[in-house]
């Protein structure tokens, strides 16, 4: 039909003016649409009619856009005088009257202003809604709670710090584990974020680095939260900080770093400025035994200098220990070196060789 059974009789006129049509005074919808389909123009070139229909209801829409401007800005001024007189009402007291020659109480006049202001019914456009009936209260149309409800609440945003530890830090046994969970997250995100770029495929190492970076800064800010609003702020460590010792710096990334005089240096950033881990959590522990396992069950001094290739845990030393402690693998090969000790011992003492002499005398 090309769009003409949505036109109205004054469009389906316009648009058979437009394709050449003569069109009769008082011709009705169902003959002005019957004179369109029945033209030449309708019936070898479609196009054209379905061209024209498009522009008229196209300025249709334009001009119920401008019309509904024009009633919400009449809306608008029949608010403004009604606060204006209840404005004077307020101002005037008991000299008040709204209407010439129509006088009422103080109190009865500025309940019925008060209501009217906030209760405006109005006749509704047809256009925005269409109830039955002659009224409506502006209290329930989309209109009033968009432009003229009282006290109107604007969107606020609020950025809240969480000063709890992910959870999933406690739940996991693995380091390599957790890091890689963290990395995937931060994928999903992303991708969330671009669905037209999407990222597929294994975990990068960019990813991996990324993953650590959040883990780590996540654990800071929970940890080491007064610590670090005083450097964002300028201000000098407490004396109670243990950190005080280690001039910690945020880097550019806001992760809490060791700083020192080797910052001078040409080491890689990692090994001249560690992260900063807090010894009594459960990511300390996950990491010590990584390094640990990764370097074939080192022992406490070992470990705590390639700990220190990339992460500074506070009470290093002391810590590790009690890692290493719970090592199964170690304890049990300390067990058989010290086995392997006691017979070495029995073995050479002198009771041994003067028993082994008279067993050899007795033979003879």
């Amino acid at each position: 039909m090309s769009g003409i059974a949505k036109l109205k009789k004054d469009e389906l006129r316009t648009v058979a003016e437009e394709i050449g049509l003569v069109v009769n005074e008082g011709m009705k919808k169902s003959e002005l649409r019957r004179l369109i389909e029945d033209s030449d123009v309708f019936k070898n070139d479609d196009e054209a009619v379905k061209s024209a229909a498009e522009d008229v209801l196209e300025n249709r829409n334009i001009k119920s856009d401008q019309d509904s401007e024009i009633e919400i800005e009449h809306l608008k001024i029949e608010r403004i005088k009604l606060e204006l007189q209840l404005a004077q009402v307020k101002a005037n007291g008991n000299n008040t009257s709204f209407d010439q020659g129509c006088k009422s109480e103080p109190e009865e006049s500025l309940d019925s202003l008060i209501k009217s202001v906030r209760t405006l019914t109005i006749k509704p456009p047809k256009y925005l809604v269409n109830f039955p009936g002659d009224s409506y209260d502006l209290h329930n149309s989309e209109l009033y709670q968009r432009e003229l409800k009282d006290h109107q609440e604007e969107p606020v945003c609020l950025l809240v710090r969480n000063n709890e530890i992910l959870p999933i830090i406690n739940k996991c046994s693995s380091f390599t584990k957790l890091q890689r969970i963290i990395a995937w997250c931060m994928r999903f995100k992303e991708n969330a974020r671009n669905p037209l770029q999407r990222t597929t495929g294994n975990l990068t190492v960019p990813e991996l680095s990324a993953a650590l970076i959040c883990l780590v800064r996540s654990v800071q800010y929970v940890y080491f939260s007064k610590d670090i609003e005083c450097i964002m702020e300028g201000e000098k460590l407490s004396n109670s900080s243990k950190l005080l010792n280690l001039s910690p710096f945020l880097d550019e990334k806001n992760v809490l770093r060791v700083g020192g005089r080797l910052q001078h240096s040409e080491l890689p950033l990692n090994r001249k400025h560690p992260m900063l881990i807090p010894n009594n959590c459960n990511i300390c522990d996950l990491i010590i035994d990584h390094y640990h396992v990764f370097y074939l069950h080192t022992g406490v001094e070992a470990t705590l200098a390639n700990l220190r290739t990339q992460f500074w845990i506070t009470n290093g030393r002391s810590t590790v220990k009690r890692v290493l402690h719970k090592c199964l693998k170690c304890l049990k090969r300390a067990v058989c070196c010290a086995l392997d000790r006691i017979c070495e011992t029995a073995l050479l003492s002198p009771c041994n060789e003067k028993e082994r002499a008279d067993a050899t005398e007795r033979a003879e």
